[in-house]
Parts: structure tokens; sequence; C-alpha cells
């Protein structure tokens, strides 16, 4: 069995490469990003941005200059301004034997993020952080998520840290290209649910973290690129939290690649698993909604699923770090988790 590479901690002077390898800043949003760059300076921190940050380039332009990044051994940490759909596009192009003999580094971030951070932590055992994206990490912000990027890119192997779900959620999309300065406005009450524990109990889901966007990493679960019956395997023989959140697939397409996951026997090896807040519930003239998605594709599973969990891209984001071990306790009333705390390992 081999272990995760935990990258060391991000100290003062540290580092950051910014390299967007999914999708550009376009220039009506780079006012927002030099205040969240800005925001790292002031952080203590060196910053490195790549070419592909304002512009559009192709997959081979993109993959090199992250691969560049990668092997690196002065960069600390890679931090994509956000995600974007066609991540999965620079992986034929990513030499992962050469990732793996090099010095581990974060990369830091969700959505598409996701896509890259996945594979890192299946092919090359380095862990990876899911977390708000850095043009949600305004240097003003006091969300305690996001102030908490910075706790755990800070941590060092062995060190533990808790979570617990937000209060509030932010139910609006915000306005950067009008208000650079934006920050979260947190509204709608939250209330992480338990899927097939209805009666009042203890729950306790243990294992090594992994997971991210359902829509990019659907198509890639079961490949040579992300097979996590061989991440299990080699590195989580304790078992897996796998973790998923929606960005943008109907209901139907949900339930679907859920099902497509589970025939594929993506689920063996899974001790519980955790879905974010959807952005989409309904889906015009559908005859489900993401609820009863998840119920026609989970609702069987003998495992716990729990949902509507602080996960992607319906902020706040928890901080899960692909490749911790972590336990998650959870009090359930009528498939409401009453309390809940997620308890994660750097080992």
């Amino acid at each position: 069995m081999s272990s995760i590479n935990f990258p060391e901690p991000l100290k003062p002077n540290a580092k950051i490469a910014i390299c967007a390898f999914s999708s550009e800043v376009e220039k009506h949003f780079q006012a927002r990003l030099d205040i969240v760059l800005n925001g790292l300076i002031l952080r203590g921190y060196q910053i490195v941005e790549g070419d592909s940050v304002r512009q559009n380039t192709c997959d081979q332009q993109r993959a090199s200059e992250l691969m560049n990044f990668l092997v690196d051994d002065s960069i600390a940490a890679i931090m994509p301004p956000w995600g974007g759909e066609l991540a999965l596009g620079i992986l034929q192009y990513i030499d992962f034997n050469a990732v793996k003999a090099a010095k581990p580094k974060w990369l830091v971030g969700f959505s598409d993020v996701s896509t890259l951070a996945c594979v890192l932590t299946s092919h090359c055992g380095w862990a990876t952080l899911h977390s708000a994206n850095l043009m949600q990490l305004h240097p003003n912000e006091t969300e305690s998520n996001c102030l908490n990027v910075f706790h755990v890119l800070a941590l060092t192997q062995g060190d533990q840290f808790e979570q617990v779900p937000s209060d509030l959620y932010q139910s609006k999309d915000i306005d950067y290209v009008n208000n650079p300065d934006a920050l979260f406005e947190f509204t709608e009450p939250t209330q992480w649910q338990c899927l097939n524990y209805n009666d009042t109990r203890k729950l306790e889901i243990t294992g090594r973290l992994f997971g991210g966007c359902l829509d990019t990493l659907s198509p890639l679960l079961g490949s040579p690129y992300l097979n996590l019956l061989h991440f299990k395997q080699a590195y989580a023989p304790e078992g897996i939290v796998l973790y998923l959140e929606n960005a943008e697939l109907s209901p139907t397409a949900v339930a679907r690649g859920l099902i497509t996951l589970k025939l594929n026997g993506v689920f063996t090896g899974v001790n519980g698993i955790v879905l974010g807040r959807s952005a989409v519930i309904n889906s015009p003239h559908k005859k489900i909604d993401y609820y009863q998605a998840i119920e026609l594709a989970l609702g069987k599973c003998i495992f716990p699923v729990l949902f509507d969990a602080d996960i992607g891209h319906v902020a706040p984001n928890l901080n899960l770090i692909n490749g911790a071990t972590c336990t998650i306790t959870a009090e359930i009333n009528e498939g409401k988790v009453i309390k809940a705390s997620l308890n994660t390992e750097l080992c």
C-alpha cells in the first residue's frame, strides 16, 4: 500500500502559481482578479501568473504551462482563478510519471479544478484541496470557510481540523463584473439531510476523502485516469468517503450519472457519500427534481448518503482534502441533520 503525499505547509513568502488550465478570466472579470491576487500578496505570498490566466489558449498550451508549474519545486501551490468546463482536455498532455516524481504542491479550488485535483490524488498520490475558488477569496471576505482555506494550507502532516455545517448559504449569483469588490451574502438557512436514515439516530462515516464536481468527474470515474477502485487499493484500504456536487446537470442527468457510477462499480469500497447543494433543483419539462434523482439513484444503497452539504457551486464550501482521512458524525432526526461535524487528519 502507498501513502498519500501531503504538500509542505504554505509559509509566508511561498510562491503560488496562478494557472487557468480550464477557463481563462475574460477582461470584464479582471478587476476582480486583480483584487484577489493583491489579497494573496497582502498575505505575504509571491505570485507567478501564467499566460493562460488572461487569454484564451489551446489545450496543449494550457497543459504545457500547468506541467511546468507541477514539476517546478519552487512552487508551493497552484490556484486557478476558477473552474470551467473542459479541463479533461489537458489530461492527455500531462506526464503523470514526471509529476509523481516531483515535489507535491497544493492544488486549490472546486468545479472543473476538481477534474485535475482528483487525477493528481488518484494517479500521483498527492493530497489536493477542494475549497472556495481564488476568485471568491476577496481580501476582505470574513466567511469562515474562506478564511480556513489558508489555515488548512498551512497545516503539517499529522495535524487535524474540524468543520461543521454553515448556518446560512448563498442563494443568488454574485456580479463580479459590476461589483468587483462583492463579498458573500448568505441569506438561506442551511439544512443538511440524510437520504436513508429517517429515524432518530447517530451516524458515523469514516474513510479517505475523495471527490469533486459530478458534471466533470462522472465521464472520468472508472477510466484509467480516475480509477477509484485502484485508489482504494493503493491508498485507502479503510474505505472512501466520496463527495460530489452538481453544477449544471439537470435532475435526470444527475440520476443518470449516479446510476452509471453505480453500474460501473465506482461505489465499491465507498463507506458513504456526501452530496453538495445542487445549483439545479428543477428542470423544465422533466418529471423529477434533484431530490427525486438522488432517491432514484442512491435510495437503496447500504451506506449512508448525506445531501445538501456545504460543497460546490452553492456557497459556502467546506475545505475537503482529497486523500486525507476523515470522520463525519451526525445526529439524524426524520432525515434532517440536527448536528454534524467533519474531523479531518492529514495522515
